[in-house]
């Protein structure tokens, strides 16, 4: 009866939250705000600023409201997480569209929300930017407001543009995305991938010099380290290691890394962790419930993960080549020690303590910038690189002896730490897409289900979501022929 319960109501969801459309890319509250008001009104600034922070962790933002991605940044980055080959879907449930990647046509509703999601909160910043530019001067709260827009604006546009095009290097006058000056698009053409570098890199740079000083409330806003954090990312794509590995450093200095212990038994659900750089803080008001990451991926909620069997697997072969005297390898159940009602190889990763689906959700941890670190270290020939590597994988590995490897060898054993370090936090495809590697899903002992088991070329035309058809329809400089190539048909 409640498996009963709880799938009438997901369905009353569902159709609760697809409506029509008026104008594609229409969002409150910053479009009824003139520049004039909000450069005369610093509370309306932080008003506007603290909403494009909860839309980011809100369901339905991306319209129509699908509950396997349309509850914000964290809802698309796990969407994407599932198109690589380091998770395994277990059984033909929700993120199925994009494991299968049936779901990245221009009429699919995941392209639109991954489109409409970041573009909003773009448009909000937006409004926040333009005001506060223009000012002869600004306080200091106002070069704290400034520097948070500027930064959602780019970090926003830097998803956007490695969703719809390939990786930077190699691809800079390949079709981008549009940057929006204004609130609105004024109907901007996809310019080149080159171009929104070209934006988001100096945005980032000045987000970095205004928030320098400033002091957060709390970690669900963006300060110095965060944006350096997101500079690092953006860094580490463009091939500038010098400059991946300084804004990595020093992103991770004011953060300690949680134990082992604590990664492997519940160091994912509580913002206030010792790691966390950049999260959100779920409570009962925010909270989404049953579309929300938690449903999804842990299995003894009483989610889709734990009430559908929507559980979310680790690539057999991945957990295989982690070391017994890994704690990381814990946090996925034992095929030759299964005593739990779940598949082999769930993960018990993601676990929300509260019970109520008020789990916190993270965006950036001290460890993704240590590995960044490493990595723009190994590429430059740094001989310390191994050493940071080390200082990370040990904490996770009793038995893990600093690597002897260099240069291409050492980057490759990065990437693997990255893949087990950051599993199901949303950087899996946009590693295979920036490294320019295959998807594999088909080699010996894959654990990949029959709806989801095929392999990818290196640069496949459906390492590219589609432009949603509703843009392509309202936006006169975007048109068929500017539209991605149609992805491989599996």
């Amino acid at each position: 009866m409640k498996k009963i319960n709880f799938l009438i109501l997901t369905f009353m969801l569902t159709l609760f939250f697809v409506s029509c459309e008026d104008e594609f890319l229409d969002t409150d509250p910053a479009r009824s705000i003139s520049d004039e008001q909000v450069a005369s009104a610093p509370a309306a600034n932080e008003a506007i600023i603290n909403g494009i922070y909860a839309n980011l962790r809100s369901f339905g933002i991306g319209n129509p409201g699908r509950v396997d991605t349309d509850y914000g940044h964290k809802g698309i980055t796990a969407g994407y997480d599932m198109m690589a080959q380091d998770i395994v879907l277990n059984n033909f449930n929700w993120y199925i569209f994009f494991y299968n990647y049936n779901g990245i046509q221009q009429t699919s509703s995941r392209t639109r929300i991954t489109w409409v999601t970041y573009y909003s909160a773009i448009a909000d910043a937006n409004s926040v930017i333009n005001g506060l530019q223009e000012l002869p001067e600004r306080t200091p709260q106002e070069d704290a407001l400034l520097g948070q827009a500027l930064a959602i604006k780019s970090f926003c546009l830097f998803n956007l543009v490695r969703v719809y095009a390939f990786t930077f290097i190699g691809h800079e006058s390949d079709p981008g995305v549009p940057i929006p000056d204004r609130i609105d698009f004024d109907s901007k053409d996809r310019g080149t991938v080159q171009d929104v570098y070209n934006q988001i890199i100096p945005d980032l740079e000045t987000a970095v010099t205004l928030l320098t000083g400033f002091t957060r409330d709390n970690k669900q806003q963006i300060d110095e380290s965060v944006a350096r954090g997101i500079l690092a990312n953006v860094y580490l794509e463009t091939g500038n290691w010098a400059g991946a590995e300084e804004n990595a450093r020093l992103a991770r200095a004011p953060f300690s890394l949680m134990t082992g212990e604590e990664w492997a038994t519940g160091g994912f659900d509580v913002i206030s962790n010792v790691e966390w750089m950049w999260g959100a803080d779920i409570d009962s008001e925010s909270s989404t419930v049953f579309p929300s990451f938690f449903s999804h991926f842990d299995s003894f909620s009483g989610g889709y993960a734990g009430v559908t069997g929507g559980h979310k697997l680790i690539d057999a072969r991945l957990w295989n080549a982690l070391p017994d005297t890994d704690i990381r390898k814990t946090a996925f159940v034992d095929p030759d020690n299964n005593t739990t009602d779940f598949p082999d190889f769930t993960n018990t990763k993601f676990v929300d303590e509260t019970g109520s689906f008020e789990g916190d959700y993270v965006y950036m941890r001290a460890s993704e910038m240590l590995l960044i670190e490493a990595e723009a270290k190994a590429r430059l020939g740094d001989p310390t690189a191994a050493a940071v590597l080390f200082e990370l994988v040990s904490t996770r590995d009793t038995g893990y002896v600093q690597s002897t490897s260099t240069g291409a060898a050492l980057v490759d054993e990065i990437y693997f730490q990255r893949r087990i370090e950051l599993w199901g936090e949303g950087v899996s495809w946009f590693d295979l897409k920036r490294l320019k590697l295959p998807l594999n899903r088909t080699g010996d002992g894959s654990n990949h289900m029959d709806f989801g088991r095929f392999d990818l070329e290196a640069e496949s035309n459906s390492f590219r979501m589609q432009i949603p058809e509703a843009e392509l329809n309202s936006n006169e400089n975007i048109n068929v022929n500017d539209q991605n190539p149609a992805p491989v048909t599996n």
